[in-house]
């Protein structure tokens, strides 16, 4: 099997987002609601003045919660798109890299489910497993889709000439 050179940053890259995704889900619940709890309030305080929304309890706990599952995905999204990008460098064909990635970044998403299990106060829950899969899906054909652009933008320049 041939490494192509670019195989190696995104290797790190995968590496160094699973151990970001690792270190977070090892904050017991605690560390990690007051986190996202000064995060919302930081956020609703500069956006929901300027609209003159009224904060109440219930809003930022529907405000934190939308925030914690969209930051589930999005980082699940950064993960699926470099690891797609690195296996994609394997000289395997974009299907195969498409499926090993997302299945690969899955399991990964289901074992850090189960990590936070023994984590005080944090629970493994089948619902996150499944934001963080469609993240990864996200992040996945995202990088699919700019791969095939490239490549057909690649092609029409060779036309030309």
């Amino acid at each position: 099997m041939r490494v192509k050179k670019a195989f190696y940053p995104w290797l790190v890259a995968s590496i160094v987002c699973m151990a970001a995704i690792f270190i977070s889900s090892a904050q017991s619940a605690d560390v990690s609601s007051e986190l996202s709890g000064a995060m919302t309030r930081g956020l609703f305080s500069s956006i929901g003045a300027r609209f003159g929304i009224v904060e109440s309890a219930w809003l930022l706990d529907r405000l934190e919660y939308f925030l914690r599952k969209t930051a589930h995905l999005m980082i699940f999204a950064v993960l699926g798109f470099c690891v797609f990008n690195a296996v994609r460098q394997l000289s395997v064909n974009d299907r195969k890299a498409f499926l090993l990635s997302l299945c690969g970044c899955s399991f990964y998403a289901a074992t850090d489910e189960f990590h936070q299990y023994f984590v005080p106060g944090r629970a493994c829950m089948w619902q996150d497993w499944l934001i963080d899969t469609a993240g990864v899906l996200l992040g996945c054909a995202v990088a699919l889709l700019i791969t095939l652009r490239r490549r057909k933008k690649q092609s029409r320049r060779q036309g030309q000439t």
